[in-house]
This record gives C-alpha cells, structure tokens and sequence, in this order.
C-alpha cells in the first residue's frame, strides 16, 4: 500500500494578509464567476472572525481544513453570494483532478511570503540582505498590523527598514504610543519590564526570536546582548533591576560584591563577559532614571517596581552592603542621606569641616534625587544654615538697618527654617540633624529679634514725619503709588495681608520669570528690594487700615474703602476685598474686578487674605513655603495687569511667624495673640512701645518679641508682635522685561542670594529661589545718643565704589583695543555705541560675570524693552566662533560673562591654552 505524503509545513498567516492575498488574485486573475471557492495553502487554523470583508464591499468566508473531505464536503455545499476561502496544508498532488476542477484557478493558491511583505510595504521586490533572512518573510507576513505595514516611498524593502516595523509590532510600541524610528536601547530595556512583554517573546517561533534578537543585538549592541542572553536563560523579566544591581557590583570589588557577581554570572547563561554587563548596566541605569522622572505615572510607577526589585535581589544575593555607592538603587541614595546627616553635625560642631559640601552635592547627583526633591531641598536649606551660622551677625543698629537685614538676608534664613522645622520622616540622624540646626539657628534669631525689640522701642516714640526717612506702612502709597498716579502710569496694587519677608523671597523667584522687579525708590542709585515698617500694633485691623488711609489709623474694610476712595488716586480708582473680588462659577475672580483692572482707573487695589487666613488654621501639604498657585487668584489678576499694561506694586501690612512649639504665656490683659494693653511689667520676651506710632489707647502696648510665645491658644502662626518677621513689610514692584520707559526713579533690583545661601554650586533641579540682597552695608559711626534716645537711623557715610577684581581692572580696555573686537564690532549689523558696550562689560566685570538682563540694560544706558536686544548684539562681538563668552541664563533673565574665556578669545594674557 503506497502511504500518503506527509504534508509539509505551511505558514500562519493573519486576516489582514489573507484578505490582501485573496484581493490580489481575484483582481490578477478574473474568471467570470464573482464567488469562488479558493484554496490557499495555509497553516488549517482560523482563530479569527470567519466572516471577512474585502476591498469594494464583498464578503467572503474563511473555513480551515485539514482534509481533503473537508474540501469536498464544502465545495458540495450549498453556497451564499459569498467568496469561500479554504485554509489548508495538504499538498495539491493529494487533491485530485476532482477537487482543482472546481477551485479558483483549478489550483491551490500558494502564498509567498516575499511578494505579500513587498506588496504590502508599497515596494516592488526586498533587498538581498532582507531575503537572506529566511525566518522574516513568514514574520512579517504573520505580524502584519490591522492598518497593513505603512508604504514607502522606495522600490526596494531594505532589511533594516522591514525589522525595524516588524521589532516594533512584536515589541508592542504602538501601546506605548511609539513609533518604530522610537526604537532604541531606551526602548528596547524598557520593554523587558513590561508584564508579559519577555513571556510573550517566548511564544514567538524560534526561528523569530533568533532572528529578531541577532538583528537587535546588532543594532543596539552590548546592552542588547546582556538582555537577551537574560532572556535565554529565563531571567529577561528581571533584565532592569539585574542591570541596576550589576552597575553597584561591577564598580566595587569587595569580597562580598566578588561572591555576588560570581552568582549573577549564572542568571547571563554563557555570557561570561565582563565588558558587555558593564554596558548594559549603565544602559539600565540610564533607563530607570527616565522612568522614575518621566511625566506619565505609569512610566514612574514601573520605576519604582523596578528599583523595588533590584532591592529584593540585593539581599538574595546578599550585597546590600556593596551597594551604598551606587547613583540609583535606594540603598545608595539612604547612605548618601545619612553621610549628610552625619556631615551637618561635623560642620554644625567645627565650621572648618569642609566635608559638608561634598556629602550635599554627592546626594544631589544621586539619580533619586529628583524624586526625592523635597528631602534633598530640606537638607540643602540644613547646609544653608550651618553657613549662616558659620557667619559673624551685628545686631541691627537701628529698625532701618533691621528690616534691611531682614529683607535682604534674615527673611532667607527664615525660609530655611521653615523647610528644616519641616524634618525627615525616615531617617534618624537626619533628625537629629535638622534639630540641632534649627534649634542653633532659631536661638540665633531670636537674639537679634530681641536687639531689634529695643531698637523699636526707641524708634516707637518718634513718631510719623520723625522717621529718618524710613519707608512706613502709612507713607507708602504717598512715596510708590501717588508717583505713578501724576505720571499716568496705571498699577495694580495688591495687598497680600500677612506677607512676610520669607513669602516673598519664594514669590519673588516665581514673579521674576515673567516680570522684571524694579525698586521704585532707587532714584538715580542702583535699586534693591526694600522692606516696609508696619504699623503698630501689627494687626490687620491698624496697619491695613494705615495703608490705605496713609496715615496711621484704626479700621476695617468699610474704612479702608472710603478712606482709599477719597478721590486722590483718581476717577475710578478703588480697593477690592475678598467678598467684591471672589468670582462666581467659572470665574477666577470677580467680572467687576476684571473690567476694573482692564480699564482705565489709575489705581486697582486688591486685597488678597491668603496668607494671613493660613495662620489659622495651616496649610495642607507636606512642604512648606509659598508658591504662586497657592496665593488664591494672583496669577490670573497679574496676567490680566500684564494684558492691560499696568505696573504692579505688591506688598503686605504686616509679617507674621509660625507656630514652632512655642510657649503658652497667661495674660489676662492680651488683645491679641501676639500683644497685650495692661499695665503689667515687662516681663521675659516682651517689649514696651509707646509713643505716636502705637495706634492704642494711651499710646502704649506691650508685644511679644519672642517668635516662641504667644498669649493666645495654639494656631498655624500668629502676628501682633515686635519681631522682625511681623515688623517688616516686603515691597514688590514690577513691569514687563519689554516696558519701553520705567517710571522716574525706578530701577531693576539686582537680585542675588546672600553669599551664605549660595556658597556651593547649585546642582541639576528646580532652582533655588532668587531675592535680593541690600547694597553694602555702609561704614557706620557709632550714633550719638544723649539720654533716652527717640530713634536712631545710622549716621550713613557715601559707600566707596567696588572694587573691581584683582587683575580685571584693565581687562575691558584691552579687549576693547584689540584688533579682533574692531573686527566683530564693524560686522554687527546694528551699530553700537562704544561707551554702551564699554559699561556693560564693566559691569559684568564689577559684578563677577553676572547680572539680570535689566540691570545691565541700565548700567548700559538701553532701555529695558531694548535690553534683550541689546545682549544679543553683544553676543554677536564677543562670542567668537559661536564660543559662548557671553551667555544667557536662567530663561534669558540673567548675563553670563566667562572672563577666562574672554581673554583666550582675544588673544589676552590670563587665559585658556
């Protein structure tokens, strides 16, 4: 008896390339009849919908069969207006002339993997490279997607171009929303975390995955040879974390991490090469740090299981000990935490430690520290305070000198203690730490609030118009506002109540990327954020109600309306409290507030409470401090004030301090939290005011100085008092960086951090605020106090110019006289004075290199809406050969002169190689 032959191996082949096989040979070959039975030559397996629908609306019906009766019984079958598609792998010989008489074609229908592939691709036939491939015709005919592969617009399928899209479809990019040009080593590492992604390679065959991961090794290299030598030995799901755990082993050779590679040796299989895990583990490293950053939460919830994982495989391979210097894994960023813990006590203990800087700047370029931010900020405002403490501090020599110092250095060190009070929830040294600091620092404070209470006292009694020219809650709008007002300068003037100096250095820095701060009391002299004194005592209802009357005064907000309204700021000029400026429904804030602030009244006022209700009851979140977003509707009004042209002027009418364990002090005369009116003595932490300045019965108050007392029960923060922080006022002024002409008398703040606060390089992250810091300090005499003195303003002499840095001080003149600046000077299509680029480089000089665009606009004699322009044509002299001497910082806020590298451009001593 002759056997049958056995039927040889036929492909699988999806919808999508049946219904283009089936279109083609209906198209290429008509018969006359509209529904054949077709055979093709397939694996007899259908798991798919049997009903399909061709191209012009025909349908068809696929059946698989695995036997020549199978044929016979549906040809003999009564049929619909359908074409009949018969799947089979039995060859055409074991057919018969009986069943090919009535078939399309009288032929079983053979599908060739390369002329489906091709045609789908809109190419006319593959490269030699493509078809040397054998396993990648079957490949890409059965991964073939829904859409069918997307056309080229070449002749020819190049072998890169077909595995490329066909790598994309079996590594499931799609639902990732990448493209197969997305296809990386990123992409690739990626995927091998995915659930089910290396089990779903698995079930390829293994012609595929063979072919598929030589092709990937080829174009990704040693990471990619790492991975699927992982994959081979079965260990490729746990291919991240094994990469993260090999960067910490491979860069250490103790004992314990020379036992532990020898184990992870065998999850690679035969791999045995040191130089490809070293590859892949710094790919790996790499990888999870764009996971644990990226902007989608399941990319940075995948991250954090895969540095879960590589922790779990630590101790099964018993190396967490070898693991503390490695910049991802979780172990490495814990040491490096504890290291500045322990480097904070050193340099709290002996300033000469140096090591605190160090420790610091390794966390920071830890690769957690991102997502770790709010730990890593607190322990950088901890290193902050040890430098501050670290520094000599004069008590303030007059309230002048203290709401100085407070604005331009003590508010700082009062953000730092607030991110320190703030603590470490996980590590107990850290705490220790941050106790000790803030405890150090705080006491620090306190000193000064209580030199600063003294001072007060004297200044107290002095009263409006004996001020030495101090800048007073009631003069203000007299001094900032009014000025604008007679020069047609429309503001905004919002009054964020209970602002304190530390607010708005965080505010400031958020302002400043969109506006440019001016002082608007600089005169012809350089400007500087300035601080306000409130009114005494520092409540709402006096130093509010003295604001806006401009004379000190009691109220609330009926007498802040009529006595603002009062026709001096002009017609339709107004003040808006919280009720007129709160918006209904889908309103950031009132209409009649936005139709005010867009129109044509000289003078908008608005109150906004937000922070002075926060000491109530405290604010949600685990970070302290103040961001724009939380100060109610403020950035909606100042988008409005920008649209309509206005100046805006921001300031408070008192500060205020937390509540940070304090003490509950009985006072049955208390009429507030922070002051009280009997005829008690003066007892520890508080101070006597009386005189003109103390809106009160009988002129006399006695307040609170001690931030860690207070006479009423326990809330978030408190004011009242005589402390620095609820005395001291900030002034915000601001125009937009193209405001063509600033108001006479206003000048940019030049804004820096007090040297304490910046002494180290600020690592990779969110930046560190910027504020101000008040111009030197002026020599002073000691001031003449005969008796009981009323106040005392220092007796100021002229601050002697700054120096410039030693060996600078002909570096301008020279570069100016070089042949090359002649050169680049003539090129630059807009000519330039002279003298402008002159003082603009000498200030740069003056300054160390950098200055906020404004300033050296002014220093140059531009105008501020002309200064952006001004730089770049600075850029285009200087910048030789696209060297960047000159550059811009800090979304383009700020210049940067590199003075070394000026020098080796022109060719001046002092310079590069």
């Amino acid at each position: 008896m002759t056997q049958a032959p056995a039927p040889s191996q036929a492909l699988r082949i999806n919808p999508v390339a049946l219904r283009q096989k089936v279109t083609q040979q209906l198209d290429r070959h008509r018969n006359g009849e509209a529904y054949p039975v077709m055979v093709v030559r397939a694996e007899p397996a259908w798991p798919h919908d049997p009903a399909m629908l061709l191209p012009g609306g025909r349908p068809a019906r696929v059946v698989p069969c695995v036997s020549p009766l199978a044929i016979w019984e549906h040809l003999a079958a009564d049929r619909g207006d359908e074409v009949l598609v018969l799947l089979t792998d039995i060859p055409e010989s074991s057919l018969g002339h009986g069943v090919r008489s009535r078939i399309f074609r009288q032929r079983v229908i053979t599908v060739e993997p390369w002329d489906l592939v091709v045609d789908a691709f809109g190419a006319q036939l593959p490269d030699s490279a493509l078809e040397r491939e054998g396993w990648a015709g079957e490949a890409l005919l059965d991964a073939m997607p829904p859409a069918g592969w997307p056309k080229l617009t070449t002749a020819v399928l190049t072998r890169d171009v077909a595995l490329r899209h066909l790598a994309a479809v079996r590594l499931g990019l799609e639902r990732r929303g990448d493209s197969p040009d997305d296809l990386d080593v990123t992409t690739l590492l990626r995927w091998s975390a995915e659930p089910g992604a290396v089990e779903a390679f698995g079930l390829l065959r293994e012609a595929e995955r063979d072919g598929l991961a030589g092709w990937l090794i080829e174009q990704f290299g040693r990471p990619a040879k790492a991975l699927f030598a992982l994959i081979a030995a079965g260990h490729g799901a746990d291919a991240l974390p094994l990469g993260l755990v090999c960067e910490a082993l491979w860069t250490t050779d103790t004992a314990e991490a020379v036992r532990a590679q020898g184990r992870i040796d065998q999850y690679f299989g035969n791999l045995n090469d040191d130089v490809t895990v070293h590859g892949f583990a710094d790919a790996a490293v790499q990888v999870v740090s764009g996971m644990l950053t990226a902007r989608d939460r399941e990319s940075r919830l995948q991250g954090n299981a895969v540095l879960d994982r590589a922790e779990e495989l630590l101790v099964q391979f018993n190396a967490a000990a070898s693991a503390g210097h490695s910049p991802i894994l979780r172990t490495g960023f814990t040491r490096r935490i504890t290291a500045a813990a322990q480097a904070l006590l050193a340099a709290l203990r002996d300033p000469a430690d140096r090591a605190l800087d160090d420790a610091v700047e390794a966390l920071a370029g830890h690769r957690l520290a991102d997502v770790e931010a709010t730990r890593v900020n607190r322990i950088r405002m901890a290193q902050r305070l040890v430098r501050w403490l670290g520094t000599e501090q004069e008590p303030p020599a007059s309230v002048a000198d203290g709401v100085d110092q407070q604005i331009g250095q003590w508010g700082w060190v009062d953000v730092a203690l607030n991110h320190v009070w703030a603590g470490d929830d996980a590590n107990p040294e850290l705490q220790t730490a941050f106790r000790e600091i803030h405890d150090r620092a705080q006491q620090r404070r306190r000193d000064l609030d209580q030199a600063f209470a003294g001072r007060l006292a004297a200044w107290a009694t002095a009263g409006p118009g004996n001020d030495g020219g101090l800048l007073t809650v009631e003069n203000l709008l007299p001094r900032v506002i009014e000025p604008l007002v007679k020069a047609d300068r429309p503001v905004l003037f919002v009054v964020l109540d209970g602002m304190s100096a530390a607010v708005a250095v965080q505010l400031a820095d958020e302002l400043s990327q969109h506006w440019v701060e001016y002082d608007p009391l600089a005169g012809a002299g350089s400007g500087r954020r300035r601080g306000i004194v409130a009114a005494l005592p520092t409540l709402t209802a006096v130093s509010r109600t003295s604001l806006f009357a401009g004379a000190l005064r009691i109220g609330n907000q009926d007498h802040e309306k009529k006595l603002f309204a009062d026709g001096r700021w002009g017609k339709g000029s107004r003040v808006f409290h919280k009720g007129p400026a709160k918006g209904g429904a889908g309103w950031a804030y009132a209409g009649e507030l936005f139709d005010a602030v867009a129109g044509t009244a000289p003078v908008v006022a608005v109150v906004i409470n937000t922070v002075d209700e926060s000491l109530a009851h405290g604010r949600e979140g685990d970070e302290p401090g103040w961001q724009l977003d939380d100060l109610g509707f403020l950035r909606s009004l100042l988008d409005q004030a920008r649209s309509s042209g206005r100046a805006v002027v921001i300031t408070s009418d008192h500060g205020h301090v937390l509540e940070r364990g304090g003490q509950h002090v009985k006072a049955p005369d208390a009429a507030s939290a922070r002051h009280r009116t009997g005829p008690g003595p003066v007892a520890s932490g508080e101070v006597e005011l009386t005189g003109p300045r103390v809106v009160a019965d009988g002129e006399r108050i006695i307040a609170l100085w001690d931030p860690m007392l207070r006479y009423r029960p326990t809330k978030a923060g408190y004011h009242g008092g005589a402390s620095l922080a609820e005395v001291t006022i900030p002034l915000l002024a601001y125009l937009m960086p193209n405001a063509t002409q600033p108001p006479a008398g206003w000048a940019p703040v030049e804004t820096s951090p007090p040297d304490w606060w910046q002494a180290s390089a600020t690592p990779p992250g969110p930046a560190a605020p910027t504020a101000p810091v008040p111009a030197p300090r002026p020599r002073r005499k000691a001031p003449a106090v005969t008796g009981d003195a009323l106040f005392d303003v220092p007796e100021v002499a002229s601050a002697p110019a700054a120096a410039p840095p030693a060996g600078e001080g002909d570096l301008v003149s020279a570069v100016l006289a070089t042949d090359l600046f002649e050169a680049q000077h003539g090129l630059t299509p807009r000519k330039v004075d002279r003298k402008k680029i002159e003082a603009a480089m000498r200030a740069l000089v003056e300054a160390k290199g950098v200055l906020p665009l404004a300033v050296l606009g002014q220093r140059a004699g531009e105008l501020p809406g002309r200064a952006g322009g001004f730089v770049n044509t600075l850029q285009r002299i200087f910048n030789v050969d696209n060297y960047p001497v000159l550059s811009q910082i800090d979304d383009g806020r700020t210049v940067k002169l590199d003075t070394a590298l000026l020098r080796t451009q022109f060719g001046l001593p002092g310079g590069g190689p």
